[in-house]
Order: structure tokens, then sequence, then C-alpha cells
């Protein structure tokens, strides 16, 4: 969704501006956002609805949470 987003929806919205205004770079730094709390959501659940994948897998959630919460404490305050 957010490839349609970043491929469709932001290239029209610039149609029509000055060379000088960065709509593009604007639209995808807020787009980054849902982004981030879409993985940290995701890397909490898989933790309780994928129990025996969680217990095989674990770094690979701690990684993802743990980049997900540096990026959420960083840029969203």
């Amino acid at each position: 969704m957010t490839l349609i987003f970043w491929f469709v929806v932001i290239p029209i919205a610039d149609i029509g501006h000055a060379g000088g205004e960065q709509v593009i770079m604007t639209l995808l730094v807020y787009s980054l956002k849902p982004i981030i709390l879409g993985y940290f959501t995701i890397s909490v659940m898989t933790t309780f609805l994928f129990r025996n994948w969680f217990r095989k897998f674990w770094f690979v959630n701690v990684i993802i949470f743990s980049i997900t919460t540096y990026l959420l404490i960083r840029f969203m305050t």
C-alpha cells in the first residue's frame, strides 16, 4: 500500500507545483511515520499471535522491535 502511495499518489500531488517546492519529499517523510508504527505494531503482535515462530526466531523480532522503538523515540517526539 505504501509503494502505491509513493509511486502513484506523490507524483500526482506534485503536478502543477513550481520546481522549487518539495511536495514529494514532504509527503515521503510524512508517510514514514505510519510505516514505522506499523512495523512496531507487527513486531509486538507477532510475540503473542505466533508463539512457536517467536520461540524459534526471537532474534528477528527483537531486532525489528529495537530498531522501531529507537526510531519512534528519536523521531516521533
